[in-house]
């Protein structure tokens, strides 16, 4: 009886090691096909944007997140980012925006105004392609412009496009953003940047960016 036991506890040790050495075998597989796939990459919009205007152009200043959610060995390359924006109800031309320059923002100290703080930007680096792991999520602060927008009152609607080296097919986010006959008088003036978000309490309508004040 007690050999029975024995053998039945061999048979059943044997059966359980190898349903554990084939499980191993199987995650140890799928992470290997997991690094050998292609990097996943995705990007979010940020909450708020700024925009700035003068007597050449118009800017619009984003900081998007890219990242890829698995990793991999392959490094993913975005070769170009683009933003489109249209009036909703308005026909061709639509501004033309290109990509002129990575910022950066800081906080400034004004001695002379009681020591007020106030934020500004300042050259970064050239448009350039950049690479993005799941190590390293890239959150570059670009600065669009475009010299033919006729800046009025409505409601803008368009996209950010991220190129990739991997792939002819583009990550596309949508995006809108709302301006007023206010807004558009106090960009006109020239004098600063002016910052659009989308969470502002009460003009959730869309996920649209409006004037925060």
């Amino acid at each position: 009886m007690a050999d029975g036991m024995r053998h039945e506890f061999r048979t059943v040790h044997s059966w359980v090691a190898t349903i554990a050495s084939v499980a191993a075998l199987g995650v140890s597989g799928y992470n290997l096909a997991q690094l050998h796939e292609s990097p996943k990459t995705d990007v979010t919009l940020p909450v708020s944007l700024k925009m700035s205007s003068d007597e050449t152009g118009t800017s619009v200043f984003i900081q998007p997140t890219v990242f890829t959610r698995f990793d991999t060995e392959d490094v993913e390359m975005v070769t170009d980012v683009q933003l489109r924006l249209r009036p909703e109800s308005a026909k061709p031309p639509w501004p033309d925006f290109y990509w002129r320059r990575n910022v950066k923002w800081s906080l400034r100290h004004d001695i002379k105004a009681d020591d007020q703080t106030s934020t500004w930007w300042e050259y970064n680096s050239d448009p350039s392609p950049f690479t993005v792991t799941q190590a390293t999520p890239q959150m570059p602060s670009i600065q669009f412009r475009t010299n033919n927008w006729a800046l009025a009152p409505g409601r803008y609607v368009g996209s950010l496009t991220l190129h990739r080296a991997s792939t002819r097919h583009p990550v596309e986010r949508p995006l809108c953003l709302v301006l007023r006959p206010q807004d558009i008088t106090e960009l006109k003036k020239g004098e600063s940047w002016y910052e659009l978000r989308k969470d502002i309490p009460g003009k959730h309508q869309g996920g649209c960016y409006h004037w925060y004040e």
